[in-house]
C-alpha cells in the first residue's frame, strides 16, 4: 500500500505550530515503508526525500515583500487556500491520502478523482458545531453577533472525508452529531514532549500559583477564570496568564485586559518561547475553554506534573478525580470550588500532578496509534 500525506505543517529546519502533530506520523509510515509523498506548507532539510512545499518559494516571498512593504498581513484564510491550490496541482496517487488537518477542498477532490481514500485528521470539532457554539457564547456575554472566521463553508469539506481520525472523543462526539458516520472516525491522542515538558525537579513553591495558557479568544473561557479568580478569598495565590489574543471582539479584549491589569495578583506574560518555565512555578493548571480538539497546552501541563482543571469539552486525557477536575462549561462556581479544594488539600494536588506526569508518559504514541488505523481502514477498503 501507498500513502500520501498533505499538511499544513512546516517539516524540517522550519517548524509551526503544527509539526510536532504530523511528525511523528511521518515517522512511523516512513519506517514501515509505506510513505510515498508528502505536500507540506515549508520543508527545509525534511529526511523524507519526497516532501514538497505547496507554495512556490517565489510565491511565498512575493507575499512577504507584499506584508513589509504595505504593513497588511495576509489573511490565514488567504494562505490556506494559496496551499491548497498549489497542493491540489502537486498530489500523485496514492491508495490512501492523510489531510492535517481535515480541510483543503481543492486537494480533496483531486484526491477523490485520483481513487484514493481520504482520511482527514481533526485537531477541532466539526466547523457547524463550533460557529453555532460561537454564536451562542457572544450571546451569553451580550456581545454583537459577528461571522466565525474558522467555519467557512471551504471548512465544510470535512464532510466529505472518508474517515475522520479524531484527537479527542469530544470532537468524534461533534462530527457524529453533525451528521458523519460514527463507524467512520477513529480517536487518537496527540504526544507532548516530555523531555521538555518536565515536573520541576523540587519542591520550591512558596504561593499557590493557578496558571492559564492560550491564545485568547472567546472560546477559551477566559472570563469565566476570571470570575472565579475574582470571588476566591484565599491568602498567597497568584494568577499567572500565558499568551495574548487571538481573534477578539474589541469589547471584549478591553474587558480582559482592564480586569487583568488592574490586579496586582494577576502576572500576564503575553508571549514566551519557554512555557515550561511557567508551568513548572504553577501549582494547578486551569483551562475553561468552550471547545478543545485535544489542547497541547494541557498536555504540556500534565507533563510537568500539574493537576489539571478544565471543562468537559477540553478535557482530552485528563481524569475526573485522577489528574484533575472536570467541570461543566461556563462555571465560575465549579472553577473556584476546585481551585479552593486543591488550595486547601496540597498533598492531594501534589499526587494528581505526578498521575497527570504517568498519564503523559504512558498514553500510546500518536504515529503508532495512526498507522494501527491507517491498517484497519486498510482492511476495510482494500481486502482482496
Amino acid at each position: 500500500m501507498s500513502l500520501s500525506i498533505v499538511t499544513f505543517a512546516n517539516l524540517g529546519k522550519k517548524r509551526n505550530l503544527k509539526t510536532s502533530d504530523i511528525e511523528p506520523v511521518v515517522e512511523v509510515f516512513e519506517k514501515h515503508k509505506e510513505l510515498n509523498q508528502i505536500i507540506c506548507q515549508i520543508t527545509k532539510d525534511f529526511h523524507f526525500q519526497n516532501t514538497q512545499s505547496a507554495v512556490p518559494k517565489i510565491i511565498r516571498y512575493t507575499i512577504r515583500v507584499f506584508e513589509k512593504v504595505f504593513r497588511i498581513p495576509v489573511s490565514r484564510n488567504m494562505v490556506e487556500k494559496l496551499f491548497d491550490f498549489f497542493a491540489a496541482l502537486k498530489l500523485k496517487k496514492s491508495e490512501i491520502v492523510f489531510f492535517h488537518p481535515a480541510m483543503f477542498i481543492k486537494t480533496m477532490k483531486v484526491a477523490k478523482k485520483l481513487g484514493s481514500t481520504t482520511v482527514g485528521i481533526a485537531a477541532a470539532a466539526h466547523p457547524l458545531f463550533t460557529k453555532e457554539l460561537y454564536a451562542e457564547e457572544l450571546k451569553v456575554l451580550g456581545l454583537k453577533q459577528e461571522p466565525y472566521a474558522e467555519a467557512s463553508e471551504d471548512k465544510l469539506v470535512v464532510n466529505t472525508f472518508d474517515y475522520i481520525v479524531a484527537m479527542s472523543e469530544f470532537v468524534q462526539s461533534t462530527y457524529e452529531r453533525s451528521g458523519f458516520p460514527k463507524d467512520k472516525i477513529f480517536v487518537a491522542y496527540p504526544d507532548s514532549d516530555i523531555k521538555r515538558f518536565t515536573p520541576a525537579s523540587s519542591e520550591t513553591k512558596d504561593s499557590f500559583r493557578i496558571i492559564y495558557v492560550a491564545y485568547t479568544q472567546p472560546l477559551k473561557g477566559l472570563g469565566y477564570l476570571l470570575d472565579a479568580w475574582e470571588s476566591l478569598n484565599l491568602n498567597d495565590i497568584e494568577l499567572v496568564i500565558v499568551g495574548g489574543f487571538s481573534l477578539m471582539p474589541d469589547e471584549l479584549r478591553k474587558n480582559y485586559t482592564q480586569r487583568i491589569n488592574s490586579d496586582s495578583r494577576i502576572t500576564w506574560v503575553q508571549d514566551t518561547q519557554t512555557p515550561e518555565v511557567y508551568y513548572r512555578d504553577a501549582s494547578v493548571f486551569v483551562l475553561p475553554s468552550l471547545t478543545e480538539g485535544f489542547p497541547r497546552v494541557t498536555l504540556e501541563a500534565m507533563a510537568c506534573g500539574l493537576p489539571v482543571i478544565t471543562t468537559e469539552n477540553a478535557r482530552g486525557i485528563v481524569e475526573d478525580g485522577k489528574t484533575g477536575f472536570i467541570v461543566p462549561i461556563r462555571d465560575a462556581g465549579a472553577i473556584k470550588e476546585k481551585i479552593e479544594y486543591l488550595y486547601n488539600n496540597r498533598d492531594v494536588a501534589r499526587q494528581m500532578g505526578i498521575d497527570a506526569r504517568r498519564a503523559i508518559e504512558n498514553k500510546r504514541p500518536f504515529g503508532e496509534a495512526v498507522y494501527e488505523i491507517y491498517q484497519e481502514i486498510i482492511n476495510r477498503e482494500h481486502t482482496v
